[in-house]
């Protein structure tokens, strides 16, 4: 048995000095002002240096629930974009988080404590690093033309500002806010600027087809995909799996399977939180009160939860419902156009290559399911994220679905409910 439990500590406040030599090398960092400048207030975003134009001032009701999303973002349990709005997916994540912990989905003021000690600073300042101008093709056109993005060599970013509005999980109006418009319409290589105090989404470091094998633990784990709730939870098991469940293989399985029940004496597992701060967790298993329920080897009381993160499930036509295995798990995919499989489900002969990258419908990663067709992907429109519905697929923002190969892998089983 094996807990991963992900803590990040975020930089304090301290002083970067720029220099020509340094700018194309640092990336982000926290500032501290050089005087003369106002004090700074609190209750507003205030940028480093001079800055002209529009009004900066943001509520601070909004900075308090960006911080909350920055906290959740970095610890696994995706928010959604983070732009300061308290929408579903924030309080699902705040509801996720609390579960990990064993404390009630309501207990919020924890999660806001949590959040005030590990991200004493919103924001970060971001130099453009060059690397963008390889990702970034202002001459691309965006939209529904396949035939025009078949001929395509890749599907690049439109600007800096939809670059930058990535790798920081935001969005291009949450920047505009916190820099003012003319700074991120005019950004380019080594503009600097505001950007959520996240760790970033780096497209740089992905390769071209590389594929991520199973792995002794993260193959063990599940994921559920909750297509009413959408959102993706993955559990690491408390208990020894001693039997598999029958795996929904056949092309023409659309329904969840009877699922038998494991051949053992069902329990409960607790987490509980130790009185003393920085102490482990306590793991209680007792006997299930309730053994009528069946408990399956996959059920959410026998593990704990590790991350969640939003998704866009398929059209209900679509959606394939039992239980699945991961096969394979893939950086950069291409992706293969059939106008027949998007309206009626049934592939055609008929279809166009779309190249890979950002601006890729299916994202920058791919982990395809024992379902032939289906997989779990990122995509071209994060802030469409649970709105909506894709073919048959389960979308996740790009920054969300490359940390996937860190916590689960190839072999691991999936679950659409």
């Amino acid at each position: 048995m094996r807990l991963l439990i992900h803590n990040f500590h975020l930089l304090p406040l301290t002083l970067l000095a720029l220099t020509p030599a340094s700018l194309g090398q640092v990336e982000a960092a926290i500032v501290t002002p050089k005087l003369p400048l106002l004090p700074l207030d609190p209750a507003r975003a205030q940028m480093v240096g001079e800055i002209s134009g529009d009004d900066l001032k943001i509520p601070h009701e909004r900075e308090e629930i960006a911080r909350l999303q920055i906290f959740l973002d970095q610890q696994d349990f995706g928010p959604g974009v983070l732009d300061g709005k308290m929408g579903t997916f924030t309080k699902m994540a705040i509801e996720a988080y609390n579960k990990k912990f064993g404390r009630k989905d309501c207990e919020w003021n924890q999660v806001k404590e949590d959040s005030k000690r590990e991200v004493p600073n919103l924001y970060a300042t971001a130099i453009v690093p060059e690397v963008a101008s390889k990702f970034v093709d202002t001459n691309f056109r965006w939209g529904n033309d396949r035939g025009y993005q078949s001929t395509r060599k890749n599907m690049p970013y439109r600007s800096i500002a939809e670059f930058i509005a990535e790798r920081y999980h935001t969005t291009e109006d949450f920047l505009k806010l916190i820099n003012g418009k003319k700074v991120i319409e005019n950004a380019g290589v080594r503009t600097a600027m505001r950007v959520p105090n996240v760790e970033p989404f780096r497209i740089e470091i992905m390769a071209l087809g590389r594929t991520y094998k199973s792995d002794p633990v993260l193959s063990k784990r599940w994921a559920v995909i909750d297509t009413k709730q959408k959102q993706i939870r993955i559990y690491e098991p408390l208990e020894p799996i001693l039997s598999k469940e029958p795996s929904t293989e056949q092309e023409n399985q659309e329904t969840p399977p009877n699922v038998n029940p494991v051949e053992t004496k069902p329990t409960r597992i607790s987490i509980i939180d130790s009185p003393t701060p920085g102490s482990p967790r306590a793991m209680i298993v007792e006997d299930d009160p309730n053994p009528e329920q069946n408990l399956t080897i996959h059920d959410e009381h026998r593990a704990i939860i590790v991350a969640a993160y939003p998704i866009t499930p398929g059209k209900p036509q679509f959606i394939r419902y039992g239980t699945w295995t991961m096969k394979n798990s893939i950086e950069f995919p291409t992706w293969r156009f059939d106008d027949s499989l998007l309206k009626t489900g049934e592939r055609s002969t008929t279809s166009l290559t779309i190249p890979s990258g950002p601006n890729n419908p299916v994202g920058v990663h791919w982990m395809g399911l024992s379902r032939r067709g289906i997989g779990i992907h990122g995509t071209h429109q994060p802030d469409k994220i649970g709105r909506g519905r894709s073919a048959g697929c389960i979308r996740m923002a790009n920054w969300d679905v490359t940390k996937l190969p860190q916590l689960i892998r190839p072999g691991a089983t999936v679950i659409i409910k």
